[in-house]
Order: C-alpha cells, then sequence, then structure tokens
C-alpha cells in the first residue's frame, strides 16, 4: 500500500482524482512532445507506476460519497508491469495516448469497461477475462510479447475465451507479431460487435475459431499482413479473416453460425 508521501507529483495527481473519476491530462500541448512514439523518454513528471494503478482499481483509495471512482489518465509513460491478472475490479480505466513500457496482464479477470486508446503496449494478455462493458483499443499500437502458457507464438492480443458484453473497438489499431498472432481470439464470447475498421491493421495472424459473433464483425478498409504460421499472402495481397477461415474483401455480409461478417469493400 502507498503513502501519499511516496507517490510522484504525477501520481499523487491521479490518486487524488480517482475516486471522483476526474481525468488526469499530462499532456504538453506540444504535438512533437506528445506523440506517443516518444513516450519511451518521457520524464518522471510524465510517469505512472504500474503498481500504482493497480493499486487505486484494486480499492487502494476509496470513492467519494456521491461519486463514481473511475482512473481516468492521458499523455502518461506507464512505468512496469500491469498486472491485474485474477482481478475484480469494480471501476472503469480510461487511459488515452499512454506508453507502456511492459505488458498488460488481465489473465482471468472480471473488469468494467476497458479503454487504453491511442497508446502504445507491448502485449494485452486477457485470456479467459469477463469485460462487463466495452474494450476500446481504438488507434493503439500493441505489439506481441513472448510466449505464454496459453498462446504458444508471440502474441499481440490475448482474448482467448474470453467474455466481453460490449463491444469490440479495434478501428485505426495496430497489432503487430509478424510471425505469431496479431489477434488470438478462439472462444471468444461477445455480446456486441467487434469493429476493425478505420485503418485496423493486423501484421500476424488473427484466430476466430469457435468464437461467437451475435454482434457481427466488420471489417471494412481493414488489412491483414503476414499471416505468420499459414504462410504470407502474394505481395499486395489484403486478406480478412471472416469465419470459418479467411476470406477477401468482397463487399458482402456473410452468414455465420455465430454471426455475420460485413467485410466492406476493398482497398487495394
Amino acid at each position: 500500500m502507498y503513502s501519499h508521501d511516496e507517490l510522484t507529483s504525477a501520481e499523487r495527481e491521479v490518486w487524488d482524482a480517482f475516486p471522483e473519476g476526474r481525468s488526469v491530462d499530462l499532456r504538453t500541448g506540444v504535438p512533437e512532445d506528445d506523440r506517443v512514439a516518444g513516450g519511451g523518454l518521457w520524464g518522471s513528471e510524465r510517469t505512472v507506476q504500474a503498481t500504482v494503478i493497480a493499486a487505486l482499481l484494486l480499492g487502494a483509495n476509496t470513492a467519494q460519497p456521491g461519486s463514481v471512482a473511475c482512473l481516468r489518465l492521458a499523455g502518461a509513460r506507464i512505468s512496469g508491469h500491469l498486472n491485474l491478472a485474477g482481478a475484480q475490479l469494480d471501476q472503469s480505466l480510461w487511459l488515452e495516448d499512454c506508453w507502456f513500457d511492459e505488458s498488460v496482464d488481465l489473465l482471468g479477470a472480471t473488469t468494467q469497461t476497458l479503454v487504453i486508446s491511442g497508446s502504445r503496449v507491448p502485449g494485452l494478455e486477457a485470456h479467459s477475462a469477463r469485460i462487463e462493458g466495452n474494450l476500446d483499443l481504438r488507434n493503439s499500437v500493441v505489439e506481441g510479447t513472448a510466449f505464454s502458457p496459453f498462446n504458444r507464438v508471440s502474441t499481440a492480443v490475448s482474448l482467448s475465451d474470453a467474455r466481453i458484453s460490449g463491444v469490440l473497438l479495434l478501428n485505426g489499431a495496430e497489432l503487430i507479431a509478424p510471425e505469431g498472432w496479431a489477434l488470438a481470439a478462439g472462444g471468444l464470447v461477445m455480446e456486441g460487435g467487434v469493429f476493425c475498421r478505420g485503418g485496423f491493421i493486423a501484421h500476424g495472424e488473427v484466430r476466430l475459431v469457435g468464437a461467437q459473433l451475435p454482434g457481427g464483425l466488420f471489417m471494412k478498409g481493414a488489412r491483414l499482413e503476414r499471416p505468420g504460421p499459414r504462410g504470407v499472402p502474394p505481395p499486395g495481397q489484403r486478406r480478412c479473416l471472416g469465419t470459418p477461415l479467411h476470406q477477401r474483401f468482397h463487399g458482402e455480409r456473410h452468414r455465420t453460425p455465430a454471426g455475420y461478417a460485413d467485410l466492406g469493400q476493398p482497398d487495394l
């Protein structure tokens, strides 16, 4: 447990804002200084330890009467491993334009809405997680992590056997695991739709084996490159993963046993 005196100024700001759900924005307003690609160079004035975030979400600073606690943070460098494996989280987490030094672990966790948008994350593990709300990774870059007991290859986003009561938003996201799995979502159960539009790119295999997608899979304008273990497609060919296996864009809506896939028009 942290004491207030142990925290940096940025961490104290997050700590004090959490009980009332107030937003903390550590961005400078100078575009060249706020580019997330350079977030590994942000100093202590913009750095928040992952353990501080975890402590707050696990009840270190309770909500104020009449307020809904929520962690809302923008423009921060998250240092250390954000380990929430097996956690029961009653608050939402909203992180925007953040740089993560290490991966995010939600293995077997139960959470509310989780937003990590416009950020750089070296891997998201959410195998068997339960998300009571939306999972929003719009415009984020998620890179493949090392092998895990559940994924035998490098994986950027792991949602195998997870359940999401809202929607999965991957619009504009880039998932990077060129020799492995960009998205491992076998057995994923969705209540809402899966949206991979607006410039979504997957470097590596997208796996939806046995996924239940009654709200639909929307991939108009998406690009899948280097599907890894299944072989590399011909140069210039872009593929969309529908159900049951890879399907090219034809501007059609494909019916599947678990929902439908709207593949949109080709963007070649």
